[in-house]
């Protein structure tokens, strides 16, 4: 038995089809069920019920799948970390990032890039659970900073800093004099917020919730640069994570902390477990955790 079998098979589970299996494999639909075909002799019983029109595994065809699954994603692991290792100091680095790190992690480059001038740092959002969970069990990231705790058995979420929340005004609104901001205090007020599926979002809302307070929203905006010019704007009032307008923050525009126990929230450095990384991206995790 070979893994290019194993991999066919999975593809052929995967689109439940040989016809469409065939299509993305980039191989004719006799070559890949003769494959099968071969494969199952081998093995001696069937994997594929071909009793029914609807396509179906045998007990034993389920299980040689979730096990072929587990053997292919350990080989790509493997020839990922063999050719990373190889390459040395010349890498490709893919990290994904929330919107609010931003600013502290390009001193991070800055620091590494002193050390490792020949790598490279690939930035992507990964915002939601799923995609970080998808983007470092399938290798596109080496890691992720994420506002995720994520509970997983491949995955290790180690807390780099917990960080309040503050309300983002104008210098001139109301709040900007007023000695404690309670979340009571933003039911009259026009709220500017980010998309409801996002986790940072969903943290302010319940925290809303909570405290049995309906909040007034008049915006709901993806980017959190975008907040920022609509406050700016007078448009209205935002709550956003502290480390996002510790800097950059326009002459008119100033922060104020919201007294609320529900609003703060843990920043993690998210990786793959047992995965092997080079010396020059270990090195950059650390840069990642005494800089943050």
């Amino acid at each position: 038995m070979d893994l290019r079998k194993m991999y066919y098979f999975v593809a052929t589970v995967k689109y439940q089809s040989f016809s469409r299996a065939a299509k993305v494999l980039h191989i004719s639909q006799p070559s890949l069920s003769n494959t099968i075909k071969n494969l199952e002799r081998e093995i001696g019983a069937p994997l594929i019920e071909r009793t029914t029109k609807q396509f179906q595994l045998t007990e034993l065809g389920q299980q040689f799948y979730e096990r072929s699954k587990g053997l292919i994603a350990q080989f790509e692991v493997m020839d990922t970390e063999l050719k990373e290792l190889a390459k040395g100091e010349h890498l490709e680095i893919r990290l994904g990032m929330i919107e609010s790190a931003n600013y502290w992690f390009s001193q991070v480059i800055i620091a590494y890039q002193k050390q490792y001038p020949h790598n490279r740092i690939t930035l992507i959002d990964t915002l939601y659970n799923q995609t970080v969970r998808q983007a470092l069990l399938g290798l596109t990231v080496h890691g992720v900073i994420t506002n995720q705790h994520i509970v997983d058995t491949e995955i290790k979420s180690e807390l780099l800093y917990n960080e309040p929340y503050v309300v983002l005004i104008k210098k001139d609104h109301p709040f900007s004099t007023k000695e404690i901001i309670t979340l009571v205090d933003f039911t009259e007020e026009a709220l500017i917020i980010g998309m409801p599926e996002f986790q940072t979002s969903a943290q302010i809302l319940k925290a809303f919730e909570q405290e049995n307070v309906t909040p007034h929203i008049q915006y709901k905006i993806e980017r959190f640069e975008m907040i920022k010019v609509l406050v700016e704007e007078g448009l209205g009032i935002a709550i956003l994570p502290q480390h996002y307008v510790t800097q950059h923050l326009s002459e008119c525009l100033l922060t104020r902390p919201v007294h609320s126990e529900f609003l703060n929230r843990n920043v993690y450095l998210s990786t793959m477990k047992d995965r092997t990384f080079p010396e020059s991206i270990l090195k950059l995790f650390k840069l990642i955790k005494i800089m943050h």
